[in-house]
């Protein structure tokens, strides 16, 4: 048994070895969380049982009570800390009275033992409300540099200096990347990406016969200047925004305005407003130009919150729980959405892993105190009269602020002012931010606290521009290349999962800021490099190498979005409705699906299918407890929550939609009639424009030879089934479940 012991001792050690080797700790984001959660209590800033400290570097390497020294650096056999958490008799077993440590977090102690312990500088670590040197040290968290481009082996391969990054980490693990993607291919990848609607054939035949250089580049540019990309872009911000037309929860209420907000993304998108200014105005547009449509309407992203519609049957309690949760949701997305970082847990105590006091918290909260969602009338100057919208009101005076005891709104502890996050600010306090908006903002109708926050966060100098500039970027690269260079898009804090290449990360944002903060300059940048433009071949060599393809040596195939999805059945049935702006459409939606309790204004049973629901999917009206069939079977988010990278599940239920959804069949039918109009006289000739319209490309001769085969069989069938039809409504039919069955091709599905 002894020697058991000892080889399982040493195997032990052995893989914390192996751990080490490979895998460096890190000390903020791997260790700290399990001294705090498991040892602080005990052995931290208010208790030293047994004379032991573990929240500092010096404390850690004394002789405790015992005469043994927790942390050895190197030395894991002589590190009592080790000895105790994985003792086998509970009444040795450190934590006492708790469940034994995970295997992973044990491992992980033991590594960073073995790697020498390494703590950050500095005599304390992080105690309550305290922010250290060390914790603004975190990636995401430091300052602007420009970073040199790398050195690469294979000169010809890259086509923007986006390539030389990433074909230096493939050269390193001699992985060659990917040829380019066929022309027809490319076309209808970069139609998605930039605009989410498909190329006509027309389209498809004069990019494959145009010969210059540069074609490519041009076609880009056309696409980034049509009307149909902020459609597209602006739904991915709509999903940080949890935008929707209901508020949700018990009642469900409608909000008829909140399609301005929707619109000014839009509208901002495309014109290319400045990333800076955008996110300006979402916070404090009002505090700009109250007398600006777009401005005020901008505000619309801290009014998209579920809320509940208040009334005299609510009891001081619930109206202050309400107040306060409505509260959270204005800075958790605001934090989120923008920063990148979690914050609702230190409502009620000290973020457990990020530099985040419930100090800080509550200090931002001053910025939204005196701030509520409501109905707002502005003069709009181009129709010459007033429109009403959903926006904040604000009161001029500021409303006292407290620092509540564990978030609870009857315990308040101390009154604050104005602050942010401590480990995001510099030598530029937020008094100096204040002072300035109040000198430079509209008087008398606002506390100006908002506009403060605004030229906070977009200060790449002094405030939080760099994480804001970085969290974009990485969202922009998420969705032209399916994974963010870090991947946990909404989480740059310490437990966010490191950057593949932060070389490529940081100087992207740094290129990003020193441009101006276009969106679609960095657009252009992303999509015409060589790692953008490549096909989605794989082999088992390069797979075992780089199973996930972190290194970016081949096309990430991706699923169309649900609304894109609608989009291109529409298109291609020749049914899309492209008006553009205003209010929101409501399609018909089956009884079942329309089912819910208590809500104030239920979803319409008699909705029609006609020419104007049949717009683009961003302007269908969006109900929080009335999803669409469609929308959610395919992971539409629902709203609730800030969503900042969708689902993308592979279910049955999806099949099923495409096959009995009315809103596919009746599309199917309007493709079919369209092919027997446009597509020419004989089913062969049908077929094929089929093919060119769904998927960009002619049939191979099988499929041709398939699909004829296919069609003659549903006429058999269709005829035998039903002998009241003529042999036109036979073919027509017949040639619509043709046109189904090209919905649901994946290829119709998945782009590449």
């Amino acid at each position: 048994m002894k020697r058991v012991a000892i080889f399982v001792a040493a195997l032990t050690y052995a893989c914390s070895a192996a751990f080490a080797d490979e895998k460096p700790v890190n000390f903020a984001r791997d260790v700290r969380p399990i001294l705090q959660g498991k040892c602080w209590e005990c052995h931290g800033g208010k208790q030293h049982k047994g004379e032991l400290r573990l929240d500092s570097r010096e404390g850690a390497l004394k002789p405790a009570e015992s005469g043994g020294v927790a942390i050895a650096p190197g030395k894991i056999e002589e590190s009592e800390l080790i000895r105790r958490i994985e003792a086998a008799d509970p009444a040795e077993r450190m934590p006492p009275d708790s469940p034994p440590l995970a295997k992973e977090q044990i491992e992980i102690l033991r590594a960073w033992i073995n790697q020498g312990a390494k703590w950050p500088e500095g005599p304390e670590v992080r105690t309550e409300g305290s922010v250290t040197p060390e914790d603004r040290q975190h990636w995401a968290y430091l300052p602007l540099r420009a970073v040199p481009s790398p050195s690469v082996h294979d000169v010809s391969w890259g086509k923007t200096i986006v390539d030389r990054f990433i074909l230096s980490a493939q050269e390193a693990k001699k992985l060659p990347p990917n040829p380019p993607a066929s022309r027809e291919r490319l076309m209808r990848r970069i139609y998605f990406d930039l605009i989410g609607l498909p190329p006509s054939p027309e389209e498809v035949a004069a990019y494959a016969s145009d010969a210059a250089p540069d074609a490519y580049e041009k076609l880009v540019d056309r696409l980034l200047a049509s009307p149909n990309y902020g459609e597209r872009w602006g739904r991915h911000w709509l999903d940080l925004a949890r935008y929707a037309e209901s508020g949700g929860l018990e009642t469900d209420h409608e909000r008829v305005n909140a399609y301005r907000y929707r619109d000014f993304v839009i509208q901002a998108l495309n014109a290319d407003m400045p990333y800076d200014q955008f996110v300006r105005w979402q916070l404090a547009g009002d505090e700009y130009e109250p007398a600006s449509l777009s401005a005020v309407a901008a505000t619309g992203f801290l009014t998209s919150a579920p809320n509940e519609m208040l009334t005299d049957k609510h009891l001081e309690e619930e109206r202050l729980r309400l107040r306060y949760n409505e509260l959270d949701d204005m800075m958790t997305v605001t934090a989120s959405a923008f920063l990148g970082l979690t914050l609702g847990c230190a409502r009620c105590h000290d973020h457990k892993f990020d530099a985040i006091p419930t100090r800080d918290y509550y200090r931002l909260q001053c910025a939204f105190m005196t701030t509520a969602a409501g109905d707002v009338k502005v003069k709009d100057d181009s129709q010459n009269k007033e429109m009403t919208l959903l926006a904040i009101t604000e009161k001029p005076q500021a409303a006292d602020t407290w620092l509540l005891a564990r978030g609870d709104f009857y315990s308040k502890k101390e009154k604050l002012q104005l602050g942010f996050f401590s480990v995001l600010t510099s030598t530029k306090q937020p008094e100096e931010y204040l002072e300035a908006a109040r000198r430079a903002g509209p008087q008398g109708k606002s506390t100006l606290q908002r506009r403060a926050l605004a030229e906070w966060m977009t200060d790449a100098d002094h405030g939080a521009g760099p994480l804001l500039a970085r969290v974009m970027v990485n969202r922009l690269w998420q969705h032209h290349l399916g994974e963010g260079l870090c991947r946990t898009v909404s989480d740059f804090g310490v437990r966010s999962e490191p950057p593949t290449h932060p070389e490529l990360l940081e100087y992207l944002t740094h290129d990003f800021v020193a441009g101006g903060w276009q969106l679609k300059r960095m657009h252009r940048l992303m999509v015409t490099s060589a790692v953008y433009m490549q096909d989605d071949t794989a082999d088992e060599r390069r797979m075992q190498i780089d199973p996930d393809n972190r290194l970016l040596w081949r096309r990430r195939p991706q699923r169309l979005e649900a609304e894109i999805l609608r989009d291109t059945v529409l298109a291609v049935s020749g049914t899309l409705n492209r008006q553009q702006y205003g209010p929101s459409f409501k399609p018909p939606i089956p009884a079942e699906a329309i089912v819910a309790r208590n809500t104030k204004d239920p979803y319409p049973k008699d909705a029609k299918d006609t020419p104007a629901t049949r717009r683009r999917t961003v302007y269908m009206y969006h109900k929080r407890v009335t999803q669409h069939p469609l929308m959610q079977a395919f992971d539409a988010p629902d709203a609730s929550l800030s969503c900042g990278r969708r689902n993308s599940t592979t279910v049955a239920p999806q099949a099923l939609a495409l096959l009995n959804d009315p809103f596919c069949r009746d599309r199917a039918a309007d493709f079919a009639r369209r092919l027997m109009v446009d597509g020419g006289e004989k089913p062969e000739d049908w077929i094929a424009q089929g093919f060119r319209l769904a998927i960009s490309r002619q049939p191979s001769e099988k499929e041709l030879a398939t699909s004829l085969a296919f069609i003659q069989q549903q006429r058999e069938r269709r005829a035998a089934r039903d002998k009241t039809l003529s042999a036109d409504q036979i073919r027509q039919e017949a040639l619509a479940d043709f046109c189904q069955a090209l919905f649901s091709l994946n290829e119709f599905i998945y782009v590449d």
